[in-house]
């Protein structure tokens, strides 16, 4: 069989070293004007130009430690090796294959995702974006309870950028949301500022309770699903105690709906554990994952449990769905997982981010809260440690803070709306790259406290 290197061998590709060490500054103006941008907050002031592990570097040969992975998609961080050589040698065989036929990355990746997923959840279905595995599962629910039309969906969830995603997340501004109906939202346990104004554990999760009225008075019959993310990403990196989800899981059961799990962020690793339902012993219907899987591939879809109705002919398929390159960079990923210790590795620097944040809590006031497991950290910023008010624009000014030091934090929802830095960097984060963000993330803290 003939290798990349034999057919490729006497091809002149450095037009693509060249794009990078030498662009004209007339085609870089022409492309920008040219590109119509949907990105997330606005650009960002910067091009990127390499990136390994957990650092990425602009044009000018700086440096930057990445506490985002890239939209929280590179766990075994940037160009790991391993990924990049099962690539390599994946391209000997072929890029691309429609769905309809069998291709052996699919089967073995299969295989290893049911071996690796909580509970009775086997069967898998594949696409490239979690926003479309999202509708999936969407899909799939609705094949299971036909004869039904509403989900239920926490506040400040988020669920992607389709229409029927951008229903369930927080409202996004108009003009889409006269698109973007059946769904009806319910006040979350989010115990930093509970919307009942309960204190936890006392209140007897009595957010939960709600729910169940909201399903029994809001709702034009029975509902199809619960849809949400174990920890809530995007809204505020809000996490909930264990007790939470096992009494959301009961309330599904009780009501004979179907629960879903929004685990595009926090799986594979994130958290310390493989799935969040690891974490908190609690198996949803449906888990949505994408995002780390690929190792910086696009890779994304749905395990489901066993027993489910299925998909129909041609319901839920799409043309790349099974991107073999992909696919085999997902086996990758989820060796190098195993083999790098990755999980334990971000217990353990989670934990010290932790320490060092709670540290820093107690010294600055405009650090409201510390939340989340692993390395999937949120940190809420106030302007009054008693009102709660949230400093929306300290949050926005510390990312650009964050970049004039040499590392990228997160921020969360979009357009200066949020008032929580997030700390999710690549697991293989290295403790010399950790205690220099925790040194710049004091920095900054102390340059927007206000005097």
């Amino acid at each position: 069989m003939l290798k990349i290197e034999d057919v490729t061998k006497d091809i002149d590709a450095s037009w693509v070293r060249a794009m990078y060490e030498n662009p004209s500054e007339e085609e870089m103006a022409a492309g920008r004007k040219a590109l119509l941008s949907g990105s997330v907050g606005g650009e960002m002031p910067l091009q990127i130009a390499k990136a390994r592990g957990a650092s990425f570097w602009d044009q000018t040969g700086r440096e930057y430690i990445d506490c985002t992975s890239q939209a929280w998609s590179l766990n075994v961080g940037a160009c790991h090796p391993k990924v990049m050589a099962a690539v390599k040698e994946q391209l000997n065989y072929f890029t691309h294959v429609r769905t309809s036929f069998e291709t052996m990355p699919r089967i073995m990746l299969s295989k290893s995702l049911v071996g690796i997923a909580p509970g009775e959840l086997k069967r898998v279905n594949y696409c490239l974006h979690a926003s479309n595995a999202i509708e999936g599962a969407m899909k799939l629910a609705i094949r299971e309870k036909p004869e039904r039309k509403f989900f239920v969906t926490p506040w400040d969830s988020f669920s992607g950028r389709t229409l029927a995603g951008m229903g369930l997340s927080y409202p996004h501004p108009w003009p889409f949301r006269d698109y973007t109906g059946h769904k009806v939202r319910v006040p979350q346990g989010y115990c930093y500022r509970c919307p009942y104004e309960r204190e936890y554990p006392e209140c007897d999760l009595f957010c939960v309770k709600m729910m169940g009225k909201f399903i029994e008075n809001a709702v034009d019959g029975q509902s199809v699903a619960m849809i949400m993310e174990p920890i809530q990403a995007s809204g505020g990196m809000i996490d909930f105690p264990k007790p939470y989800h096992q009494a959301v899981r009961e309330l599904c059961d009780r009501y004979d709906m179907l629960l879903i799990w929004d685990e595009v962020q926090t799986g594979f690793g994130r958290l310390g554990t493989m799935f969040a339902s690891d974490l908190y012993d609690t198996v949803p219907d449906i888990l949505v994952f994408g995002k780390a899987l690929g190792g910086g591939f696009p890779i994304a879809g749905h395990l489901s449990r066993d027993g489910l109705q299925g998909f129909k002919s041609a319901d839920h398929s799409f043309t790349f769905a099974h991107f073999p390159v992909s696919m085999v960079a997902s086996l990758a990923t989820l060796r190098i997982l195993e083999e790098e210790k990755l999980l334990e590795r971000a217990q353990q620097v989670g934990m010290y981010f932790t320490n060092k944040l709670l540290e820093l809590k107690e010294k600055y006031e405009l650090i409201g809260d510390v939340r989340g497991p692993g390395l999937m950290l949120g940190i809420e910023m106030v302007l009054d440690k008693k009102t709660k008010e949230p400093a929306r624009k300290e949050t926005y000014e510390f990312e650009r803070e964050g970049l004039k030091r040499g590392v990228l934090f997160g921020t969360s929802k979009y357009a200066g709306m949020g008032n929580v830095v997030k700390i999710k960097p690549p697991l293989v984060i290295s403790d010399a790259q950790a205690e220099k963000v925790m040194e710049v993330f004091e920095q900054i803290v102390q340059v927007l406290t206000p005097k």
